[in-house]
């Protein structure tokens, strides 16, 4: 919860036909931003490391991956 910041603002999903992450903008009525670059009714690739925030208001969260897990694919000698 935080002043500007939408119900339904935005979502970060896992695209895991590429290995990366998709930012997308649900039009909401103070933007998103990555690294101060606003995103609005959009969807962009965000990396470890990118500054994203909600709104105008909205604190700053970093993308951090933990780099000893591989996302997306099956424990080894699963299956």
């Amino acid at each position: 919860q935080s002043a500007g910041v939408a119900g339904r603002h935005a979502a970060l999903e896992f695209s895991a036909s590429d290995n990366s992450f998709i930012l997308q903008d649900f039009n909401s009525p103070h933007g998103t931003f990555v690294n101060s670059c606003q995103v609005q009714n959009a969807a962009v690739r965000v990396r470890p490391g990118d500054i994203l925030s909600f709104g105008t208001a909205g604190a700053p969260f970093e993308l951090v991956v933990d780099g000893a897990a591989q996302v997306g694919l099956g424990l080894p000698g699963e299956g």
